[in-house]
């Protein structure tokens, strides 16, 4: 069976979810209302802190990511390598047509939030810049001030 899944982190780099579970059918922008992205889970494998999503109950707040269209088994591997279960959510595409089951990963942390290693913010920019997000409203995403 086939699955969206949303990919807010490095998994919207292409390359990198193409290592992790193989080819995917499609992949779309959309967005994640409702959320704010943050960076407070600590990854060993990138020596600082990565993404995450909030939920806010503000309809103003977004999270940009992209939903691939991936197999079950896909979404396993991913489960493997997030070390977290899936979550469902809605997301928006650009069409303003929405897909309710999208499937996600979350973490509850209360982990302050932290400035992400430049390395991983690399990756996010260009995988959003790959799907064509326009690289002024990405580079936004990381101006905040970081604990």
């Amino acid at each position: 069976m086939n699955v969206w899944y949303f990919a807010y982190g490095s998994n919207v780099k292409l390359a990198q979810l193409k290592e992790r579970i193989g080819e995917f059918k499609l992949s779309k922008r959309s967005i994640l209302r409702n959320y704010k992205l943050v960076f407070n889970v600590y990854s060993k494998t990138w020596q600082g802190y990565t993404a995450n999503i909030q939920e806010t109950g503000h309809y103003e707040d977004k999270v940009l990511g992209v939903v691939y269209h991936i197999t079950d088994t896909q979404l396993g591997k991913l489960q493997s390598f997030e070390r977290t279960s899936p979550v469902e959510i809605s997301v928006e595409l650009e069409d303003e047509s929405e897909i309710k089951n999208a499937k996600t990963f979350l973490w509850s942390t209360s982990e302050q939030e932290r400035k992400p290693p430049e390395a991983y913010r690399r990756i996010i920019e260009q995988g959003l810049i790959e799907h064509g997000y326009d690289s002024s409203t990405v580079r936004k995403i990381f101006d905040k001030t970081y604990a």
